[in-house]
Order: C-alpha cells, then sequence, then structure tokens
C-alpha cells in the first residue's frame, strides 16, 4: 500500500475513499467499527499525498472523541488527548479511519456491549470474531482496515487474529508504550496487559510496530531497550501441541517437544491477576468475574504471593528458553466458536501464558478448516519481537498468501 503510494499508482485521497466504500458496504452487517471519522480523514488525506490509513481499538484515546470500551458508562466521556501510539501513527503518515467494538471494559472474549451490539466475524456471520480486539480484526480481515492497533491482556489480540484470519502481535510489556490506553495499563495489570499490532501480512505488522514501538517515559513498564543482537538458537519448542506434517513443512527450522512445564500453574496465576484481582475494580459483574464479586477481596499478601509465583514461573521458563527460544504453541484449546458459545476462559489457557510471563507472541494464520481461518501462536524470549516476527515472516513465506475473508456470511 505505502510502494503503490510512493509510486503513485493511487493517492491517498483514493485509498481513503476506497476504505470507508469498503466500510460502508460491510460494516453494518459486521458491526466492527463503533465510530467513525470519515471527513476528517479525507480533509488529512488532500493535506498529506503519503498518507495510509489504520484503525485503532475503542480502548485507545483520541482526543475530542469518547473511549467507550463498550460501557453506558463512558459513552459521554471524550479524550482529552491522543493515545501515544495514536501521536506516533499521525506523525509517520496514519489517518485513523474509526475506532473499533470492544466488550464491555475488554472483559471477555467475544465482542458484544449493551452499546453498540454484537461484532461479527467475517468468515461467517453465525462465529464470533473473538475479543476483546474483536472489532479490530473484523475490520482489518474484511479490508475496511488494513491494520491497525489493538490490546492484549489475555489474548486479546491474537484470538481476534487468528479467528478472523489475519496476524497479531502481543509485545513484550513496555515495548510500545501504552499511555492513553482505558483501563489504564499500570502496576500491576501492566505486567499482563500491552498494546500492540495487527494486520493481514507480517510486513504490515512489523511497519506498524516500528513506528508505534520506543521508550516514553509516560509507561511505568516502558524501557529504552532497542533490539538485542540476534543470538538466539535455530530451534523450536513445542508446546501442548502435536505439528502435522503440513505444519511441519511450514517451520523453517528443527522443531522438538519442550520440557514438561508446570503450564496449569501459569494459567492459575495469570486468573488470579485478570480476573480476581480486577473483579472488585471494576465494581460489577462482568461474565467472566462476577463469581470473584462474592469473595473477599484480594490481600496484599495474596498479591504478593503472587508475584513472587510469576517471577519464579519466569525464571524456570526462560532457562528452558535458552534451548528453545521460541516456542510453538496452539492459540487455544478449542477451534471459533459461535456467538455466545464461549466455554470459559480455561479454553483460551495457551494464549495467557505469554501474558503473565511477560513474553513477546505472535499468531499467523496456516489454513481454511470448514470454512473458517485456524493459526498458530509463536512464542520468544523478551525484547525479541523482531527475531519473532522474522521467523513468522518466513512461515507466511513457506504457507504463501492467505485467503480473504469470504465475506459471504450468513445472516
Amino acid at each position: 500500500m505505502r510502494d503503490g503510494l510512493a509510486r503513485r499508482h493511487f493517492s491517498s485521497e483514493e485509498l481513503i475513499h476506497a476504505h470507508f466504500a469498503a466500510i460502508h458496504q460491510h460494516n453494518p452487517r459486521l458491526n466492527a467499527y463503533t465510530q467513525l471519522y470519515e471527513e476528517r480523514a479525507l480533509i488529512r488525506a488532500k493535506q498529506n499525498p503519503q498518507a495510509f490509513p489504520v484503525s485503532i481499538k475503542d480502548s485507545l484515546d483520541i482526543a475530542g472523541h469518547p473511549t467507550v470500551c463498550g460501557s453506558s458508562f463512558r459513552r459521554d466521556i471524550k479524550a482529552t488527548s491522543n493515545a501515544l501510539c495514536v501521536e506516533r501513527l499521525e506523525a509517520a503518515g496514519a489517518i485513523i479511519l474509526g475506532k473499533t467494538n470492544t466488550p464491555e471494559f475488554l472483559m471477555n472474549w467475544e465482542t458484544f456491549n449493551d452499546v453498540y451490539g454484537r461484532t461479527k466475524n467475517p468468515w461467517h456471520a453465525d462465529f464470533t470474531p473473538g475479543g476483546s480486539s474483536g472489532g479490530e480484526a473484523s475490520a482489518i480481515a474484511a479490508h475496511m482496515s488494513p491494520g491497525g492497533i489493538g490490546s492484549d491482556g489475555g489474548g486479546s489480540i491474537r484470538l481476534p487474529a487468528a479467528a478472523c484470519g489475519i496476524c497479531g502481535l502481543k509485545p513484550t510489556p513496555g515495548r510500545i508504550p501504552a499511555t492513553g490506553h482505558f483501563p489504564r495499563i499500570g502496576h500491576p495489570g501492566g505486567l499482563l496487559g500491552v498494546i500492540g499490532p495487527m494486520a493481514r501480512t507480517i510486513d504490515d505488522l512489523r511497519l506498524l510496530y516500528r513506528i508505534t514501538h520506543g521508550h516514553h517515559d509516560s509507561d511505568p513498564f516502558s524501557t529504552p531497550v532497542e533490539r538485542p543482537p540476534t543470538t538466539l538458537n535455530q530451534r523450536i519448542g513445542l508446546m501442548q501441541i502435536e505439528p502435522t506434517p503440513k505444519l511441519e513443512r511450514l517451520l523453517p527450522f528443527p522443531a522438538e517437544p519442550f520440557p514438561n512445564f508446570p503450564w496449569d500453574r501459569v494459567f492459575e496465576t495469570w486468573r488470579f491477576f485478570f480476573l480476581r484481582l480486577n473483579a472488585p475494580f471494576i465494581g460489577f459483574p462482568t461474565p467472566h468475574t462476577a463469581q470473584y464479586l462474592n469473595e473477599p477481596p484480594p490481600t496484599a499478601e495474596d498479591i504478593l504471593v503472587n508475584l513472587a509465583t510469576r517471577d519464579t514461573l519466569r525464571t524456570k521458563l526462560l532457562a528452558h528458553m535458552d534451548r528453545y527460544p521460541y516456542l510453538l504453541a496452539p492459540v487455544a484449546k478449542i477451534k471459533t466458536w459461535r456467538h455466545s458459545a464461549f466455554p470459559g476462559p480455561e479454553s483460551i489457557a495457551p494464549l495467557t501464558y505469554a501474558n503473565l510471563l511477560g513474553l513477546p507472541a505472535i499468531t499467523i494464520p496456516i489454513s481454511i478448516e470448514n470454512g473458517l481461518p485456524t493459526a498458530i501462536q509463536l512464542i520468544a524470549k523478551p525484547w525479541h519481537e523482531e527475531d519473532l516476527m522474522d521467523l513468522a515472516a518466513q512461515i507466511e513465506s513457506l504457507r504463501g498468501p492467505f485467503p480473504s475473508a469470504t465475506l459471504e456470511a450468513k445472516t
């Protein structure tokens, strides 16, 4: 797209018009966008012939517009400044097409709420696009956006990306400053939650990552770390997955079973921080925190014990990852499901490991089964996002071009 702009195959204004034409055609059925900035976008396209379109999850601030986050409590609360990632995108020539739908306060793995309703999967409207970045994934898969920014505290970038047949990167905490995200990504939640790019290809994912990453003092997790020298072994550890011959052909270097590890304990520790600790702060029932409102809130001792558990698990895993610097894992224990049929957080446990332990992880689509995309998850050591994207790009090249969503979904 940017190459086409540079070669003047089309203008920025034509590009923006084309995306809004797709939005007007498909969004009424898919309900991916909650806010559209068409007039503003076209004005900016006329001002900058190299501008390119992106979309933003409705948990990130855009000055003068509400950050609703799927909640009726926030529909009239307008942001007074841009999220830092929005500032960086616009400085690089991005034009924000609009904001995309989320579940209420991001606390679900399906995307619906009482303000904007339900978002649908472009491959089949009876199926969920996942959550909480489901609106973003649906918009990108339906070619209503070339890419954008989501957030991920429990697979919320990677699950929707996998469900909709696109790519999604969950970076190391602090790698992309999350300033201007609601809910605020601070301690201790920022150990789990990050913002990151979503796009149809690894090249576009890499572009968005390079624009938005980099240190900033406003994020308490942000560290002035650039890409370390590539010293990772070319070996993949197979984690809770049995590769098929077809999948093995997509792997550019050897894969071996990863040593036994207490993944159940990782998931339970993640559950403490993401669900039990969040429940009293949210203050009202959400689909997966309601049960914890009847329990005493966690004590300081509970928090310290779980922080220590997290650090111990992380240290042990990173020692294993000296031999297996990349992990190949399933996205979830279930395939994409029909609306309202989510069996519970246990089913997406493989996504939570990278959140609790602060690891970069990426999902990439690999095939179509029964009319829906399937994907794999790759995980690397902290701060090795570039290496992770390099591996994903090799797999993408061996896989070949991935089909676009049929957009023939039933209603």
